[in-house]
């Protein structure tokens, strides 16, 4: 398996032949044993992102069990952190078989902390259906930047914004975005690190280290928030900020940080909206009007004006030129 490929395995009937598959894609990172759970029908849909020494997935599994044993510590030498975050259905049970200290038996539910663990740990794992996320990063990247490592392994790491925010950026990475490499590839496993070591218990210097990556983290979402939302007769600074747990200075600071302020981002994605919208030859039976107004415009003078400035022709002169473009 490349790194920084996507890679998506989905079987509604799994057998022996698919578990192997699944498995294999792994295996670069991390072996563990697999079977069927019980008597019951086993089915996954499996999400994959691998990094170097890290890697984050998100799953739906029916009917499985899962374990991991000394040997398998032994064949891949494996001993980075993983974080197994319930993501809906039924809670996941897991027996811990070398703990030293806290509980043996675990279960992993709705609303509960994630469940941190060791990978040098032997473990076994099983639910009906499931969904749930796992994000693994080294441990060695990490030790020192966590206040108490060994109470996060004890207790498992309590909903927070930060665990929020590491889990969207890894259900994000572990998504069909195209691969990463070369430095995108390094980037993106230091901001998942750095996101981890946010919401297991940072460091008063951990928290300054890492305050980049959780600022580029929290821009993005907000960002995309924005696009999915700018005909939205509400959008605005307050609105936006209201949504995401922030003030409104908090997010017109995010973006000053950035080198933008945030009523200029929205106006630029508004007129980009619009002239993607003018340049679908589908659309041509939209009025420009229509196309001002689903672009989030409420007054039709303003989106002119704007358009010419930003694009040098007006709204009508790039419908005409794709127009003529196609017919060529």
């Amino acid at each position: 398996m490349t790194e920084g490929n996507f890679h998506r395995l989905s079987f509604t009937e799994a057998g022996p032949c698919e578990i192997a598959k699944l498995l294999e894609a792994l295996e670069p990172s991390i072996s563990f044993f697999m079977d069927r759970h019980n008597d019951e029908r086993m089915a996954f849909d499996f999400s994959l992102r691998i990094m170097p020494n890290a890697y984050a997935s998100f799953q739906t599994m029916s009917g499985m069990s899962n374990m991991r044993q000394k040997t398998h510590v032994a064949l891949d030498g494996n001993d980075d952190l993983c974080l197994l975050v319930h993501r809906g259905g039924h809670p996941i049970q897991m027996r811990l078989h070398d703990r030293r200290h806290g509980r043996d038996e675990v279960t992993v539910g709705p609303g509960g902390p994630a469940h941190l663990r060791g990978n040098d740990e032997r473990y076994s794992a099983w639910s009906l259906t499931s969904h749930s996320q796992v994000i693994c990063v080294s441990r060695a990247q990490i030790a020192a930047a966590v206040g108490s490592l060994d109470h996060a392994l004890d207790h498992g790491v309590p909903q927070s914004a930060a665990l929020d925010l590491l889990c969207g950026y890894a259900r994000t990475l572990a998504s069909d975005i195209g691969p990463l490499d070369g430095e995108t590839l390094l980037q993106a496993r230091k901001t998942l690190t750095d996101l981890f070591i946010l919401a297991v218990d940072p460091t008063r210097d951990a928290v300054e280290a890492t305050k980049d990556s959780a600022r580029a983290v929290r821009l993005a979402r907000i960002k995309d928030d924005i696009w999915a939302n700018l005909s939205h007769p509400d959008l605005s600074l307050e609105w936006i900020a209201g949504r995401h747990g922030f003030s409104p200075r908090g997010i017109r600071n995010l973006f000053y940080a950035s080198g933008a302020n945030f009523t200029d981002y929205v106006l630029a994605a508004r007129l980009e909206r619009a002239h993607e919208l003018l340049s679908d030859l589908r659309l041509n039976h939209h009025s420009i009007t229509a196309i001002a107004y689903q672009s989030g415009f409420g007054d039709l003078s303003w989106f002119n004006q704007a358009f010419r400035r930003r694009y040098k022709m007006t709204p009508s002169d790039v419908r005409r030129s794709r127009l003529a473009a196609s017919s060529a």
